[in-house]
């Protein structure tokens, strides 16, 4: 009887098993952000790599997966603008240079089938990985309730600039929108340090309302030798990096693989192809309670 005791609860757990999903989706041939002119020539290149019938995501993308098995609920979650809003418009008409990085559009919610749909094709692609991460029923429930209220309050109709903190009602670009996910839900830790952009942009680099000056696409890509500086009159960004965030889950499976992970969380790898996902058990965290927002 123990012993049935004991194969009941584990299926037990096992049918409960509640968990975040991040799905990270790499650019066609990576964003390099190691200066302005590279930054500005990979993602010109990014914009006409050939992808097929595929959507491109050529920025990179961060789509969110909630499973609650504990109460049978289960949606997908994502920010992108709005189709047909003004991105190419602000780099060759309006010549807002790099400051397309701080720019509010307008934005689209992302759910359920369009995103199921949007992931289908990439299923088992190199450029897909996932962080999954076990999590109580109570910080699932949070999570859910984050989303709803996220939607009801208008907030998805904002496609935010790169700093834009989602839980300070500011909208949210779709990594920004994953991370806090994991933030209302109490599930940050060291290792997210490690997916942060952070950069000092010269002003000379940056056109539109933040500075008032225009600032032409040809400019950035005659320029070669500028750098990130704080040296001169700039702007600091911390921006969450969506192919960071996919080349580290690479990094962790490669420890899992080998023997080598060292981090304090239990951790399992599977993959799909050349999807690689990474499984952390974080459901002893304490969860938050109260407000979600800042």
């Amino acid at each position: 009887m123990k012993i049935l005791g004991l194969l009941v609860l584990l299926l037990s757990t096992s049918l409960h098993a509640d968990e975040l999903k991040l799905h990270f989706l790499h650019s066609p041939l990576g964003v390099n952000w190691q200066t302005p002119w590279k930054l500005a020539f990979s993602t010109l290149k990014n914009q006409i790599a050939p992808v097929g019938k595929k959507r491109a995501y050529s920025i990179s993308h961060v789509f969110v997966e909630v499973k609650c098995d504990s109460t049978g609920k289960h949606i997908f979650r994502g920010m992108t603008s709005a189709p047909g809003t003004e991105d190419r418009d602000l780099v060759f008409k309006a010549k807002y240079g790099l400051g397309t990085m701080f720019h509010s559009y307008k934005g689209v919610l992302e759910k359920d089938e369009s995103i199921i749909k949007d992931l289908a094709p990439y299923e088992g692609h190199k450029r897909h990985a996932e962080l999954a991460i076990k999590v109580s029923p109570k910080a699932c429930e949070r999570m859910l309730s984050y989303a709803s209220e996220y939607e009801s309050l208008g907030y998805g109709a904002m496609y935010s600039g790169l700093q834009a903190d989602p839980l300070k009602r500011e909208g949210s670009g779709c990594s920004a929108f994953g991370v806090s996910f994991m933030r209302v839900a109490g599930l940050m830790d060291n290792f997210t340090k490690e997916w942060i952009e952070s950069i000092d942009i010269p002003t000379r680099f940056i056109g539109g309302p933040l500075t008032g000056k225009k600032v032409n696409i040809l400019y950035i890509l005659t320029h070669p030798g500028a750098r990130w500086s704080d040296k001169e009159k700039h702007i600091h960004l911390d921006a969450w990096n969506p192919e960071k965030m996919h080349a580290w889950v690479g990094k962790m499976y490669k420890q899992v693989r080998e023997g080598q992970y060292q981090g304090k969380w239990p951790a399992n790898i599977s993959r799909k192809g050349n999807t690689l996902s990474l499984e952390l058990d974080m459901s002893d965290r304490p969860v938050p309670t109260g407000t979600f927002w800042l």
